[in-house]
């Protein structure tokens, strides 16, 4: 169970590293139009930075779960991927959880 909930918590942390990319693009794309300004190019880069951390730690915590090494990290994964595909993060949490008594 420890190796579907990574890889399902890794789906979750993939998208999310492909919005925040997608949104620190937006970002730099946006500073471009007269109209909107630099302030929203700001915003739009830190929102990207910050889902594009929370996808690579949710992806490294599905690499742990796969590994069934350290519990925390491995359900710090799956809650970090909730925002980038919940529902394939949420049951991958789900799976990591049940499965406690498999980890080192």
């Amino acid at each position: 169970m420890p190796l579907i909930g990574g890889i399902l918590i890794i789906i979750g942390g993939l998208v999310e590293v492909a919005s925040g990319g997608w949104l620190i693009v937006g970002g730099s794309a946006a500073g471009s139009v007269p109209v909107i300004g630099s302030d929203v190019e700001d915003i739009l880069t830190i929102c990207g930075a910050i889902w594009l951390i929370l996808g690579l730690v949710a992806i490294l915590g599905g690499v742990f779960a796969i590994q069934r090494k350290n519990f925390g990290l491995a359900v710090l994964g799956g809650v970090l991927g909730l925002p980038g595909y919940f529902l394939p993060a949420l049951i991958g949490l789900i799976l990591v959880a049940i499965s406690k008594d498999e980890f080192k």
